[in-house]
């Protein structure tokens, strides 16, 4: 999350916290987050029916310790934007930390009991005290990571990076969320980087050499314009200096390295050499150095350049692209555990929608930057 704030001074921290200024872009991304919660809840959304029995109450026969996890690690970041919400509107000696910490829980709680009981209504859902109880111990220890000391320290810390290396603006704070979901999105290993689809099984990939110019050529420039698109973007966000290029360098190499170890993790064995396809390859570095030199125009160039590379390489994506059935997909997966459904609807979601949102934030520092 990115909490706004005064200007700190250059040689330091402050000594003493200043208040915290929650801006637009902090809601939206809480509101995000709670919507991204609904759906993980309650998906799929049909089939509401009387249950014969409510097992809410009784305790689960076998006990998933990764279910447990995730239950835990849901309300983490819930919980602690609540709790910065709520801390920053307190009053000294009127609304103390214990109180805000109280209320982050009681509200994360009574909000994981709403879903659980709606979760009885659901057809292949299965409601459960025990997730109850493992989304309440993530609401504690996420309000704890941010009022406890330890936890403002690294918040004060996390804002002077921030204000180092970012303008201090709302409409950066926008550009920094979409800056996140498209890390988020890395995570799923399916998703071929920079590209739109799935990658394919061998058996079912195209018969075609990767070095045919008909294939090579069309993937290798879409990957290319959406790289430079994404990098002029981040550069947009970033204070100006000889190393926007260079963080921007480490931010593309973080993402694909996100990206292999998923596919190590989660894909099977065959997979992990699709994302040494020889377009990948020549669309990223081709990409990065046309970006070296787009990145040196002024500002409302930038701008415009940016719109343009994000749109064309969308456009080039969506037609270079293997789309295939839901299951499909699912078959790419050697993932023993839960939350697999949940975990590609996301990720595709925001990985499909990421350049259109791009787009839209792009035209809208473009209509309100006069320079």
């Amino acid at each position: 999350m990115s909490i706004a704030s005064p200007q700190i001074p250059a040689e330091g921290l402050p000594t003493a916290s200043p208040a915290l200024h929650i801006s637009s872009a902090d809601r939206g991304a809480f509101l995000a987050y709670s919507l991204i919660l609904v759906y993980a809840s309650l998906k799929p959304f049909a089939g509401w029916r009387l249950p014969d029995a409510f097992t809410f109450l009784s305790w689960p026969r076998y006990i998933i310790a990764f279910d447990v996890l995730i239950n835990v690690v849901a309300y983490l970041p819930f919980a602690a934007m609540l709790a910065t919400f709520l801390d920053a509107r307190k009053r000294p000696g009127w609304y103390p930390a214990y109180k805000v910490w109280w209320h982050t829980v009681l509200i994360s709680a009574f909000l994981s009991l709403s879903f659980e009981l709606l979760q009885s209504l659901l057809p292949g859902r299965i409601s459960s005290v025990l997730d109850l109880l493992a989304n309440a111990t993530g609401a504690a220890l996420g309000a704890t990571l941010v009022l406890a000391a330890p936890g403002k320290r690294l918040l004060a810390h996390y804002r002077h990076w921030r204000q180092t290396h970012f303008f201090t603006t709302t409409e950066v704070d926008w550009g920094l969320i979409l800056v996140v979901a498209w890390i988020v999105a890395q995570s799923n290993p399916a998703i071929p980087f920079f590209e739109a689809g799935h990658i394919v099984e061998p058996l079912t990939a195209s018969a075609a050499h990767p070095y045919d110019p008909l294939i090579l050529l069309p993937q290798a420039i879409g990957i290319m314009l959406n790289v430079c698109g994404f990098a002029l973007f981040v550069a947009l966000l970033m204070r100006p200096g000889r190393f926007v290029m260079f963080n921007i360098m480490l931010l593309l190499a973080s993402g694909f390295a996100l990206k292999v170890v998923m596919a190590a993790l989660m894909l099977k064995a065959p997979q992990l050499i699709d994302w040494l396809a020889p377009a990948r390859v020549i669309g990223v570095v081709a990409g990065f150095l046309l970006a070296l030199f787009f990145v040196r125009v002024s500002k409302r160039w930038r701008i415009l350049s940016a719109t343009l590379f994000v749109f064309a390489g969308g456009l080039m994506a969506k037609i270079t692209s293997v789309y295939g059935a839901f299951n499909e997909t699912l078959r790419l997966f050697n993932w023993p555990h839960g939350q697999l459904v949940n975990f590609t609807n996301i990720t595709l979601w925001l990985h499909e929608t990421w350049p259109l949102f791009a787009v839209l934030f792009l035209a809208w520092l473009f209509v309100t930057h006069h320079e």
